[in-house]
């Protein structure tokens, strides 16, 4: 935290210092500490850097904390037994206890640490750590937990909607689920209990509004300051069920949140691609700026340029000299990233109900899904079952094994299909309502007349035997594609706890191409981009239409082990009636850039372009 450091870091092209503020021993046993924080700020900020502060989400250092403040002893979570829950790294942290977020008094005390960022640090960030919740049977059993979900029940179903739920009104003495060691948790597979589906949507809805407090408060001090998070991204998790986290629900309080879960990316000798991409596309749907390691790879820092149109996260003090070459790239080309929006006329539906009550067979569906897209080099958009009601800007919207789906949004896939929107839905799509019933009739008869029973898949833990060819069909102005399961290639490995589809799961499925092949048909092959070469190169579409360009982004995922590729092959559709004007490309591993030759017909420009790690194409109109 010395002056010499951040001077270097700001020669370096660092714009950002994360720095701690907080860690939950209490403010009085913290304080100094915290003035210190105070006084490296203003050094930041004199020399033109802005500061994040680090805050500690969830942890209470009891010793200290209850020596301060003595009613703190009624604010942490309490498990079914009464014995306090723990947030703990290894066996010897057992002083680490959870707060509850029902508890309005540790709220109220968090924003004491939240007005002193604000406006005795003077902050540019706040950065929330430790965003989750413990898994069950972890989970909170205290007094506010227990009346919080009770008034939740009876807020959000009236009367006449408990007893359709639950098949009983009065909720007044309904606890948290608890569980035993013959039925543990984590081996769950299924979860159709309609108290244990609405514990689990409570939990993930106290973590949201508590961040919505804290993120209201900080911005009435100070409406310029960024909240950041580190609820993890899309990994292959159930993290609703797991974590209490709805990304849906919290990405609209921040501007920036971390990962640290993710694969690093690049191409595995077994033909898998690993990527961040899902978590990338997650961001950008809430327009949210996502920080992740990849400060000693440069195929992750290409993949944060390619997909997060920016560095993020740069490293610590000492930065590497990859790391120095891609913010100086960065930097000389800042106008090519900033204010672009992604091109897509593809959605895949990532539905809360569907993967969090049926995680091994729709999260497996939808990241292979997602797989075969990626490295078709389909561009797609990640959306989220709010964002099902404005389907107006996409071609195609893709169902991967959605079992859950609302009569409403039932509604809104028909009438979407019915103007000329594409569908492709895999599997069990829309047999069941939002509440995961089976339906009397299939959500989507009539769009789909061939569909297997939810019976035929009942044997299987993942969606992998269903066999039968794609059909197609018309369906008024719009085209239909149902696909009776998603392949995976080979032997499933073995799910571990809580049915995790890790990275060993992200391969290319058996039936690929016919996934792709039914989206293009859909589309009526209405696809912005067609980019030629391997497997393990990716690409992103984004524009600037106000600047009238698009720039394509490659990624080389094999760039460790391959050398350059070959100039691939690259046709890409402009707007209606436009016609190139010029194709320049730009790459760390390049000295400026330079235009190359094209092919231009009216709203269509085709182009080679060589590949090393990274290589950016940008398309003037």
């Amino acid at each position: 935290q010395s002056e010499e450091v951040l001077r270097r870091l700001k020669a370096q092209g660092v714009e950002v210092f994360h720095t701690h503020l907080y860690k939950g021993f209490g403010m009085a046993a913290e304080m100094p500490e915290m003035e210190e924080t105070k006084r490296v700020a203003g050094i930041a900020h004199r020399l033109g850097l802005k500061v994040d502060t680090y805050i500690q989400w969830d942890t209470m250092m009891y010793e200290t904390f209850f020596a301060e403040e003595p009613r703190a002893q009624d604010w942490i979570q309490r498990d079914a037994g009464g014995l306090p829950i723990l947030l703990t790294y290894g066996y010897q942290q057992s002083y680490r206890y959870r707060p509850c977020f029902s508890n309005q008094e540790y709220l109220d005390y968090l924003k004491k640490i939240v007005r002193y960022a604000v406006e005795e640090v003077k902050t540019d960030f706040i950065h929330f750590d430790n965003f989750d919740l413990n898994a069950e049977p972890d989970s909170c059993h205290d007094k506010a937990c227990k009346s919080g979900f009770r008034k939740y029940l009876r807020e959000k179903y009236s009367a006449e909607m408990r007893r359709e739920r639950f098949g009983f009104e009065n909720v007044d003495f309904v606890n948290p689920p608890q569980w035993n060691a013959s039925n543990p948790p984590s081996r769950m597979r299924v979860i159709f209990d309609p108290m244990i589906q609405e514990w689990i949507d409570y939990r993930c809805q106290t973590m949201a509004d508590a961040l919505r407090q804290m993120a209201l408060y900080a911005k009435s001090l100070n409406p310029e300051v960024a909240i950041e998070v580190n609820p993890h991204g899309i990994t292959g998790g159930n993290r609703a069920w797991e974590a209490a986290i709805d990304h849906s629900r919290i990405l609209k309080w921040t501007e920036a949140f971390w990962t640290e879960e993710d694969p690093n990316p690049g191409y595995s000798v077994d033909g898998r691609l690993l990527s961040r991409i899902r978590s990338y596309k997650l961001a950008r749907a809430y327009r949210n700026v996502l920080m992740t390691y990849i400060s000693d790879d440069p195929v992750a820092m290409a993949e944060s340029l390619a997909f997060n149109q920016t560095i993020g996260f740069a490293g610590s003090d000492r930065l590497t000299p990859d790391m120095l070459r891609y913010i100086a790239f960065y930097r000389r080309n800042r106008e090519l990233f900033t204010g672009s929006k992604d091109v897509a006329t593809v959605a895949i539906l990532r539905s809360y109900p569907s993967i969090t009550y049926d995680q091994a067979r729709v999260q497996l569906g939808t990241i292979l899904v997602e797989q075969a897209l990626i490295q078709a080099r389909i561009p797609f958009n990640l959306i989220f079952d709010e964002q099902l009601a404005d389907l107006a800007k996409y071609k195609v919207v893709v169902l991967p094994e959605t079992e859950c789906l609302s009569d409403a949004q039932l509604e809104a896939i028909r009438k979407f299909v019915a103007a000329g929107g594409g569908l492709v839905a895999t599997g069990q799509a829309g047999l069941y309502d939002q509440w995961r019933r089976l339906r009397v009739a299939p959500g989507l008869k009539g769009m789909i007349d061939s569909q297997p029973s939810a019976r035929d898949y009942e044997e299987e833990v993942a969606p992998v035997a269903i066999t039968g060819a794609p059909v197609r069909k018309e369906f008024e102005k719009g085209r239909v594609v149902y696909i009776p399961g998603v392949k995976f290639d080979g032997r499933l490995p073995e799910f571990g706890s809580f049915f995790r589809v890790d990275d060993r799961f992200w391969k290319l499925p058996k039936n690929a191409q016919e996934i792709t092949d039914g989206v293009r048909w859909a589309s009526r092959d209405d696809v912005p981009v067609q980019v030629s070469g391997p497997a393990y190169l990716v690409s992103n579409l984004v524009e600037q239409p106000g600047k009238r360009r698009m720039m394509l982004h490659l990624v080389n995922y094999n760039a460790k082990k391959a050398a350059s590729l070959e100039p691939v092959e690259v046709i890409c559709r402009l707007p209606r009636g436009q016609a190139a004007k010029e194709v320049r490309i730009y790459s760390p591993d390049l000295a400026g850039s330079r235009a190359i030759e094209i092919k231009s017909t009216a709203s269509q420009v085709s182009f080679a372009v060589p590949v090393k790690t990274y290589t950016l194409a940008v398309i003037q109109w």
